[in-house]
């Protein structure tokens, strides 16, 4: 991750003190809700505004004439459980929520988008990571994009374990081995099912 700002905490507080009450209020009720997640949230200041970060950025906020901005910087792969994301999702990668006032903020609500961005930071770090621990054979990649499934299943097992299911995979010497032995990993990592608990050829 990038260089944090050691002065970031003290950088808000006093970028929020100086806001109109409106925007004020807004920006206190965000920080907050941030703070109530399990992740360790960092504070950062870039751009001239509050930035929060885990392993890498993943949310920050900026106050405007009328309304203050919530950016959410990987935003284009979240559910938008309650469809608070403005209407514009030209960004590839963004996506912003706006408050014009405090009274708008269903904290409930919001925390359940931070939960999320959080979690989703968790397992991307997790993924970059062991990608370099282990070498997952193509057919098995391509398999894991049309099952989520299986592939959080995957990711989340010891690497004795992933490195015994694509090494089964990619030893086949034949397509048709290969394409036989997928499917039946594909089957036990949906049920969560470690190679040598059930998984015999």
């Amino acid at each position: 991750m990038a260089k944090i700002n050691p002065e970031a905490p003290l950088l808000i507080d006093d970028y929020i003190e100086n806001l109109p009450s409106f925007s004020k209020e807004i920006s206190e009720i965000i920080r907050s809700v941030i703070h109530k997640n399990e992740q360790d949230i960092i504070e950062d200041w870039k751009w001239n505004r509050p930035i929060f970060s885990s392993n890498k950025m993943v949310c920050g906020f900026s106050a405007y004439k009328n309304h203050v901005s919530l950016t959410f910087f990987e935003g284009a792969i979240m559910s938008d459980k309650h469809q608070l994301f403005s209407g514009d999702c030209s960004a590839q990668k963004t996506r912003t929520i706006k408050f014009e006032t405090a009274s708008e903020i269903n904290k409930n609500k919001l925390f359940d988008y931070f939960k999320e961005a959080f979690l989703l930071d968790i397992v991307a770090n997790k993924k970059t990571v062991k990608s370099k621990e282990i070498e997952i054979p193509e057919l098995l990649k391509n398999a894991f994009k049309k099952n989520k499934l299986a592939e959080i299943n995957f990711e989340n097992m010891a690497y004795t374990y992933r490195k015994e299911y694509a090494r089964h995979i990619s030893e086949a010497k034949r397509e048709t081995t290969q394409l036989s032995r997928l499917e039946k990993v594909i089957s036990n990592l949906e049920k969560n099912i470690k190679m040598h608990e059930q998984y015999k050829c």
